[in-house]
Parts: structure tokens; C-alpha cells; sequence
């Protein structure tokens, strides 16, 4: 099964059309943070996130295969009840920025929950000019949310054979579904 509907819970949220920057390199970024504050905020106000263990953030042009996150996550033996997030690829520093992408994001509940605590001083200490998954990790580390390192979860990837990778995850981008 995938998508997040074969997940033990799920919910879609709809938020505004994210805008673009530039990195010093001259490439080409999103700056989706209050976009994706917006989107948190939903969730919080939802609650069903505290009747799971992990919360799963999953951009719409990418696919998640849950029993295969389940296994990963499974594999990583993570400490019950604290709060970890888990780094999701094994890309170089800056593109798989530190270990971080915002295609698929894994928090556990207590991270979640710590995020949400902590949400309004995040982003008057760090600002929303930047990629949200920049902005996460960056608030997780400053919150002193732990992480855990799966580098093989995903990898984006456009070509055609990467979704025959059967140990990922997740796969992104995935612009065209058929």
C-alpha cells in the first residue's frame, strides 16, 4: 500500500501557493516556511497527532509507502517517549541539507508536541525567509529535540528506475504519477 492514506491515520491540509528565492549559488529555492506554519498550526489544532507515536509530514509530489516507514523506523530502535526527529537522507551537507529534506519529515509525538510548545519563539528567533525544512531542523536543534539518521528513507531522485529502489521509504519528486 502507499500514500498517506494507508498510513493508521491521516489527515490533508490546504494552505497557500509557496513563493521563491534564490541561493547565494544562484539555484532556484522555495521560501515555504509560513506556509508550512500554517500547515502545523492545522495540525496542532486537529489533535489527532497525539494518538500516534510518530507524525509524518509528507509534500504532495511525493510518495510514502507507510509498511516500509514503519520497518525503517522499526530498524532505527528508537527510545520511546522522547523527542526525536529523524534525519532522511544520506545526501552531501548542502543538498541534502544537513540530513533534512522537507519531502518526508518524521517526528515523534514528543517532538511534535515539543514543536508546538515551543512554536511562537521559533519563529521570532528564526524568521520565515527560508525553506521550511531548514527552518524545522533548525528549530528541533535549537529546542534540543534529538535526531536519529536514516540515510537510505529517501532520496530525490527523477528518474524513472528510482522507485524500483524496493528499501526506500519514500520517493520524491514524483511530478507525474503515472
Amino acid at each position: 500500500k502507499a500514500s498517506i492514506f494507508a498510513c493508521d491515520g491521516s489527515d490533508v491540509f490546504h494552505s497557500w501557493k509557496s513563493t521563491k528565492g534564490a541561493w547565494d549559488t544562484g539555484e532556484a529555492t522555495l521560501t515555504n516556511t509560513d506556509v508550512f506554519i500554517n500547515v502545523w498550526d492545522q495540525v496542532r489544532k486537529a489533535g489527532h497527532y497525539t494518538n500516534f507515536e510518530w507524525t509524518v509530514k509528507v509534500d504532495a509530489d511525493a510518495l510514502l509507502l507507510p509498511d516500509r516507514l514503519k520497518a525503517h523506523l522499526a530498524a532505527l530502535r528508537p527510545p520511546a517517549n522522547r523527542a526525536i526527529y529523524i534525519k532522511n537522507n544520506g545526501m552531501d551537507k548542502g543538498l541534502g541539507n544537513n540530513g533534512f529534506l522537507g519531502a518526508v519529515e518524521v517526528f515523534s509525538r514528543v517532538a511534535t508536541q515539543t514543536y508546538f510548545d515551543n512554536a511562537e519563539g521559533c519563529h521570532k528567533t528564526m524568521g520565515i525567509n527560508a525553506g521550511e525544512d531548514g527552518f524545522f531542523k533548525g528549530c528541533m536543534d535549537a529546542l534540543g529535540v534529538g535526531f536519529m539518521v536514516d540515510a537510505q528513507m529517501f532520496n530525490p531522485d527523477i528518474s524513472p528506475g528510482a522507485c524500483s529502489m524496493g528499501a526506500r521509504a519514500a520517493y520524491h519528486p514524483l511530478k507525474d504519477p503515472t
